[in-house]
């Protein structure tokens, strides 16, 4: 008969969440680093194999169940991504970096599930690289009686690191 000779006791559970702790803390950047990457991959609208700036996916309440968002930066636009018809009728769709002002835009497009920012453009990718979090704010058709405009928030670490190697073709960082 055999005797396990290791005995766990409570002093060694607790040095060892403090190493987890410790271990997740230096990891912690790096998982940061995760919420942007620059990949080829199948566009979500043209479904052409392309170099895009995406997000990690969020998951909202769209008034009935709920959805999944992520943000797509292609070179020419910044698309919010979901799989729930989006409603504009009521001009409330909006991006919001930190404190900046909000920028709005109504244009819907691919069957009513990726809302667009194409405007300003340059001010959009300056507020990204200095900015902690962006806020879109998002309606979504048929919620009836109308409720109310849902916010799902991104972080923006690892953005510029991210926007760096897509202007690069999505080629791999030095």
């Amino acid at each position: 008969m055999q005797v396990n000779k290791w005995k766990i006791t409570r002093r060694d559970l607790t040095s060892g969440w403090r190493w987890a702790v410790l271990c997740g803390l230096a990891l912690a950047p790096a998982l940061a680093d995760a919420a942007w990457t620059a990949v080829v991959r199948p566009d979500p609208v043209t479904r052409q194999s392309r170099c895009l700036l995406v997000s990690e996916t969020q998951t909202t309440p769209d008034g009935y169940d709920s959805t999944p968002v992520f943000l797509a930066w292609d070179g020419a636009s910044l698309r919010v991504i979901t799989e729930s018809e989006l409603d504009a009728s009521f001009s409330d769709l909006q991006l919001v970096v930190d404190k900046e002002p909000p920028v709005r835009s109504a244009v819907i497009t691919h069957h009513q599930m990726v809302l667009v920012f194409d405007q300003e453009l340059s001010r959009l990718i300056e507020q990204f690289r200095a900015g902690r979090q962006a806020t879109v704010y998002l309606r979504f058709w048929p919620t009836w009686p109308a409720t109310q405009s849902f916010p799902v928030s991104f972080s923006l670490a690892g953005f510029s690191k991210a926007y760096d190697r897509f202007t690069q073709g999505c080629q791999p960082t030095g």
